[in-house]
């Protein structure tokens, strides 16, 4: 009986090769095969015809080239221009059953085909490949039709992708699985996928086809929809009468619709931005190390072209400018140790050593000079340079293996020891020492100055300064600050008399500083003092591998250089502060810090918690575009 009957496949893609090699391994006779697209790498990830072999050739030849290896016997009628209104006749005669392996993004094709079927009593599958499941509808004679489902008639088709979408997967459930929910471009055509989603519609494919074809089982059609996903161990079915018509769906559509618009708003500048692949060389390493990390996402830097492989970095640094400057500059030279090691990293990939010398005459220029090396590999934890990201919310808290340490501590290397404190006890002393840096830094003018620059509101991601939306603190919360920060006798009656600051503290260090894989300090193995600004630049560098590598290894990072300022302060003064119990209260975030991060807390260079984070990406800062970067020769 199957090898008797006729399946008609329109689209070759993500879900239709592999539908029509499931098929034919099934024992389906007959196949109208249509495809007019080619293959080419973006299709590696998930098409069953896609190799390095079959690159530039037609997808229809060569998924039927397959199904004929698989069976010589089967009868293939090709369709080389696709489905068209032109065809849609020829291509669903003598046909027992309709597939659908069209583009998610074409909806009038797949509209017009669905309606002709339904006309001529030819039952109909959609299946769609979401996350790491599927969702799937199925069609069938004197039913539901297509449209009667889904209900795209007159919408604009922004709206109709919504809709076609909502009604594909009405709980949901992939929705867990979406790391970059900015990676989901309707304007563009685009969103993510996995090779499994697509084989596991291929199997959900050739169970329903054996019902329909055989007469055998039961086959629930729409209104019932079906999702599963393996992701979440989950299996979903229910029945909206009306389909997208039902009073339930249609606020599913207007919540699905606002989030749509919100993640395809513009991105910042600096992510929207890409530079070309015949960019100059030191145009495309630049592009990729400006992505280093800088204290409240300042990048005190910009680039002066002074050859084709050299560049002169400008480092834009004020001595003492604000409160959580030391008046060495030292957070500042962290950032540029950082950016030198990136410029390093991203340098390797196109087989180019780097080396950097401070001007004399001038010490807050740097001369980077890069040069063939041979033999020189890529660096491992290139990848990770621009996904690398601060999270402040909490983390889980399976502890770090063996191998995650030693790998995080070799990126420290030698001149430096790193302590973790994974013991409750070290846990809650690190969180009550961060807690009180909160308070502080939210009670005092000097910190709300550079708070009321660098906190952007309105916007969850920004090439300058810090999201509020990425601070850690709720929504609700987020809108009190909005309204504190734009004064400061608002941020002082909040913060320091109605109990605001304990609030922000609970939800910044308490909950986050207990849920955490551990806390973290690095101090400088000698006891050498002072030391040179030569010398944090290298624990620039070095916190850099180590940020990377963690990134590497699945895990997050959130800094603490808070309660080390403090204490810094409160140990060599110097800082005038307004209220009168500022110093008062800094000693004692001093006298703790010694607790936590040992008695010789002043030669602490980080400090932080590290763990694998709970969400997806979320609100984060971004960085300014390489062209914003450049200064003019002179």
């Amino acid at each position: 009986m199957l090898r008797d009957r006729t399946v008609a496949i329109a689209g070759l893609g993500g879900v239709g090769g592999a539908h029509a090699l499931t098929l034919a391994r099934l024992g389906i006779g007959r196949f109208h095969l249509a495809d007019f697209d080619r293959f080419d790498l973006a299709n590696m990830n998930r098409q069953a015809g896609a190799f390095m072999s079959t690159l530039g050739r037609d997808k229809l030849s060569v998924v039927a080239g397959m199904v004929g290896e698989i069976n010589p016997e089967a009868r293939i009628t090709r369709f080389a221009e696709g489905v068209r209104d032109d065809n849609l006749d020829s291509f669903l005669d003598g046909v027992d059953l309709l597939v659908d392996g069209l583009d998610f993004f074409v909806l009038d094709v797949r509209r017009a085909l669905f309606a002709k079927a339904h006309k001529r009593g030819i039952p109909a599958i959609t299946l769609a490949p979401l996350g790491h499941g599927v969702g799937w509808l199925s069609f069938l004679p004197g039913g539901m039709s297509f449209e009667e489902y889904f209900r795209l008639e007159g919408e604009p088709v922004e709206r109709q992708y919504v809709k076609f979408m909502v009604g594909l997967a009405p709980k949901g459930l992939h929705r867990r699985a979406l790391v970059d929910p900015g990676r989901v471009d309707f304007a563009a055509k685009a969103g993510p996928s996995t090779p499994m989603a697509c084989q596991m519609a291929s199997a959900i494919l050739g169970t329903e086809a054996v019902k329909i074809l055989l007469r055998r089982g039961r086959v629930e059609p729409a209104p019932v929809f079906h999702q599963f996903d393996p992701y979440r161990g989950l299996y979903r079915k229910g029945r909206h009468r009306g389909g997208n018509a039902h009073p339930l769906r249609r606020l599913q559509i207007a919540v699905a619709a606002r989030w749509i618009a919100r993640i395809a708003r513009p991105r910042p500048a600096g992510e929207e931005e890409r530079l070309s692949p015949d960019a100059p060389v030191l145009d495309r390493i630049l592009d990729i190390a400006r992505w280093a990390p800088s204290g409240d996402n300042d990048q005190p830097w910009r680039f002066e072209r002074i050859g084709p492989l050299h560049v002169r970095v400008h480092v834009q640094h004020e001595a003492g400018a604000n409160v959580y400057e030391y008046a060495d500059g030292r957070p500042v030279w962290l950032a540029v140790g950082a950016l030198l090691e990136t410029m390093r990293i991203a340098a390797a990939d196109h087989g180019l050593q780097c080396r950097w010398q401070a001007l004399t005459q001038d010490r807050n220029c740097i001369d980077v000079v890069f040069s063939p090396a041979q033999g020189l590999e890529p660096d491992p934890l290139a990848p990770f340079i621009t996904i690398r990201s601060v999270d402040r919310t909490a983390y889980r808290r399976w502890p770090l293996g063996e191998a995650e340490k030693r790998a995080l501590a070799a990126a420290w290397g030698p001149e430096f020891d790193i302590c973790w404190h994974t013991a409750p006890a070290e846990r809650w002393m690190a969180t009550r020492l961060n807690m009180a840096a909160t308070r502080l830094r939210l009670a005092i003018r000097e910190c709300h100055r550079v708070h009321e620059r660098v906190i952007r509101f309105g916007s969850e991601q920004t090439s300058e300064g810090i999201p509020a939306a990425a601070v850690g603190l709720d929504p609700l919360t987020v809108r009190l600050m909005r309204w504190a920060n734009a004064r400061w006798w608002r941020t002082r009656l909040l913060n320091r008399y109605l109990g605001g600051g304990a609030l922000a503290a609970l939800q910044l260090d308490l909950l986050p500083g207990l849920s955490c894989a551990a806390h973290l300090t690095v101090r400088w193995r000698d006891g050498r003092r002072p030391r040179r600004i030569a010398d944090w630049i290298a624990a620039g560098q070095r916190l850099q591998r180590f940020w990377l590598t963690a990134t590497r290894h699945g895990l997050t990072v959130q800094p603490s250089f808070a309660p080390i300022i403090f204490a810094h302060h409160a140990r060599h003064g110097g800082q005038c502060w307004e209220w009168h119990r500022t110093q008062e209260k800094a000693e004692r975030i001093a006298n703790l810090a010694d607790r936590v991060h040992g008695p010789a807390s002043e030669e602490t260079v980080f400090a932080g918690r590290i763990g694998t984070p709970r969400r997806r990406i979320g609100p984060r800062s971004t960085r300014l575009p390489l062209a914003r970067l450049w200064l003019e020769r002179g």
